[in-house]
């Protein structure tokens, strides 16, 4: 993630605006960074300066001590406890609206904190201030961006009337969906491309239920899938491979197949080691090399079904090389990175990398040698 951290002044609520290093009185809602004060004031939300460099304005204002990681057109948040943070990328066609910290489950490896706050009109703030033209994909994350159904709708009306015909991938635990009216509110959206990421971790409900926290959440999650199916939505399974499911990877596969055929894709997901997944690290924890096997077997099951699958977070190295052709590069820009055993390898640019956010990472993550191909 692109931060940095300073003291501010004239700071009591976020502040969000563009960042610029140019003082244009063409442009309006900037977060400039400059060295001294500017002649003209104009359509500056906040400044950002040198340490030693402050100066006596009215404005909001934050001093850094180095400077910031941010390019022209990222959009920053700056917080009263000095945090500037980039919200949305200027150099990258694919997007998250972070729209609540607030969630239903309780995922014993959710790589998220759970908080109590919202960030719905942020996010709609966010979609006043963006150019949108080179924008392939955004999407929609949390929490559980469904708690507040009036309010997704919300965000969701503004993008299709910012950037029509968008695609917007939400990311859910579909629970919610269980509910008819939910998705019928969702399904009159129009001039927008929506699907929908939904997690299934499991063929066996309590299994499932243990993994997300929620008895119940099963049958909910499934009923909520169907509901979607019954208004032709696009539905995503996501799967997330932890010690608590990995074995049974194939039976899941045809699970799927036989009772939610309908469904667009799958994605079948290595962990992120922070939030919960941290805090249960041990219980949770398992390395790609030890699901190797199951992974490639899950893989070929969903071909033998003619279904899309994709490889998510999983180095290179750590899969079966049969299904190279089935591991994408998906990890997000802001909080991926490579090992420095990685700059060797030549398969680094295909390869999805590791989560920065990790707090640990697979000892088996080795370069790939040409003559290994």
């Amino acid at each position: 993630m692109k931060q940095i951290k300073g003291i501010v002044k004239n700071i009591d609520k976020i502040i969000l605006g563009k960042y610029s290093t140019h003082n244009s009185i063409f442009q309006n809602n900037k977060v400039l960074f400059c060295n001294k004060k500017p002649l003209f004031n104009c359509g500056i939300n906040a400044y950002i300066v040198p340490k030693g460099k402050s100066f006596k304005t009215d404005k909001p204002i934050i001093e850094v001590e180095n400077n910031p990681p941010f390019i022209e057109n990222d959009i920053i948040n700056i917080s009263p406890n000095g945090l500037a943070t980039v919200v949305w990328e200027a150099d990258t066609p694919h997007h998250a609206l972070y729209v609540t910290d607030v969630c239903n489950s309780k995922c014993i490896m959710c790589p998220q904190i759970e908080g109590a706050s919202t960030h719905y009109n942020e996010c709609i703030q966010i979609l006043d201030l963006v150019d949108t033209k080179n924008v392939s994909n955004i999407g929609i994350t949390g929490g559980e961006p469904t708690l507040n159904i009036n309010k997704l709708v919300e965000v969701l009306e503004k993008i299709a009337k910012k950037s029509p015909n968008q695609k917007v991938h939400i990311l859910t635990n579909g629970r919610n969906f269980s509910r008819i009216d939910v998705v019928e509110k969702l399904a009159c959206i129009r001039n927008i491309d929506i699907s929908y990421g939904i997690p299934l971790y499991s063929d066996i409900a309590e299994e499932h239920d243990y993994i997300v926290g929620v008895e119940g959440a099963f049958n909910e999650t499934i009923q909520g899938i169907y509901n979607l199916g019954k208004y032709n939505q696009k539905v995503e399974i996501r799967t997330v491979i932890l010690r608590q499911n990995y074995k049974k990877l194939r039976e899941l596969a045809t699970y799927i197949y036989r009772n939610i055929p309908f469904v667009t894709h799958i994605a079948l997901m290595g962990m992120e080691y922070h939030g919960n997944a941290e805090s249960n690290y041990d219980l949770v924890s398992i390395d790609p090399i030890e699901y190797k096997t199951e992974l490639f077997e899950a893989v070929r099951e969903y071909v033998r079904y003619n279904m899309i699958v994709d490889v998510y977070n999983t180095p290179l190295c750590l899969a079966d090389s049969r299904i190279k052709e089935f591991c994408r590069d998906s990890i997000s820009t802001w909080k991926k990175s490579y090992l420095p055993q990685c700059e060797n390898c030549s398969e680094k640019e295909p390869c999805s990398g590791v989560f920065e956010t990790s707090f640990m990472h697979s000892e088996n993550i080795k370069p790939i040698k040409l003559e290994e191909n």
